[in-house]
């Protein structure tokens, strides 16, 4: 039988796990690897076809960093993309073209895509006629 001395100090170990030396809490995850988590849960429940959860992850990511800003940790597909080519895929194209809007707002112009790029336009061209482009040369977006 442990005595409950001992007990209670071994209830206590997960606690004082997350301090660190010097007492105090251990630092979660920064915003970057939060976002990239949200992210990578929404790829997860897009390949799942669980479109709802994909877009609420994908929001929380984007929420948190913008697009590009954790494009260093792999990030082939960014949150607001995803969102719009969810939304895209439910129906939703008022809600699509916000988000493929947003897309082509906040990518740097040499972090872009081809074939993101051009799939954002030709949506906006066909279902989001009153929504202003951005003002940048074809040229510049490789189309």
């Amino acid at each position: 039988m442990i005595p409950a001395i001992v007990m209670s100090g071994l209830l206590l170990l997960p606690a004082m796990a997350a301090d660190g030396p010097s007492g105090r809490a251990a630092e979660g995850p920064t915003v970057a690897e939060e976002a990239y988590a949200h992210n990578r849960d929404g790829m997860i429940a897009m390949s799942k076809a669980r479109l709802e959860d994909a877009i609420d992850e994908f929001q929380k990511a984007a929420a948190l960093v913008p697009d590009y800003g954790i494009i260093r940790r792999g990030l082939r597909y960014t949150p607001n993309f995803m969102t719009a080519w969810a939304y895209e895929k439910l129906g939703l194209h008022n809600e699509a073209c916000r988000y493929f809007q947003r897309f082509l707002e906040l990518a740097p112009v040499q972090s872009m895509e081809e074939e993101k790029t051009e799939h954002a336009h030709l949506f906006l061209d066909h279902h989001c006629p009153s929504v202003p482009r951005r003002s940048l040369p074809d040229e510049e977006y490789g189309l």
